[in-house]
């Protein structure tokens, strides 16, 4: 099952009404905008239950040039590297200005975002919603 197949699923789950949400279908938690895979390429990782994440691959591109946004369910990913001091006789690596959309599900979190060797850690959660929470009953 490719990774595209695993974001359509989440979403027929999702507006399904799936039960599941918080299942199977939840090994894929967003939906990229741009169905195609486009610079940057990315992975998705699931750490842990409720604990998922994007890895970019942005070789070229530092802390200062790369920006990570989130409003209104919608995480930005943006970058721009300026290399006007070098004078390069061959340019290899892309470094070109992007821009990368992820709509997520209204339940995710974005926890941290870390530049660490050219990978953009973009660490997501899950905030459970109060009804699924387990409710201790106290017996009298």
């Amino acid at each position: 099952m490719t990774a595209l197949d695993l974001i359509n699923k989440f979403n027929k789950d999702v507006w399904n009404h799936s039960d599941r949400m918080f299942g199977d279908a939840f090994d894929s938690i967003f939906d990229s905008w741009s169905k195609a895979q486009s610079f940057p390429f990315y992975n998705v990782v699931k750490y842990g239950k409720g604990e998922y994440g994007l890895e970019l691959g942005l070789a070229g591109f530092n802390k200062k040039s790369v920006k990570v946004a989130y409003q209104d369910g919608v995480l930005t990913v943006s970058g721009q590297v300026e290399d006007k001091e070098k004078d390069y006789i061959e340019k290899g690596l892309a470094a070109r200005k992007f821009f990368k959309q992820f709509a997520l599900h209204q339940d995710v979190i974005v926890n941290e975002a870390k530049m660490e060797d050219g990978v953009l850690t973009v660490k997501l959660g899950v905030n459970e919603p109060e009804e699924i929470k387990p409710i201790d009953i106290e017996v009298k």
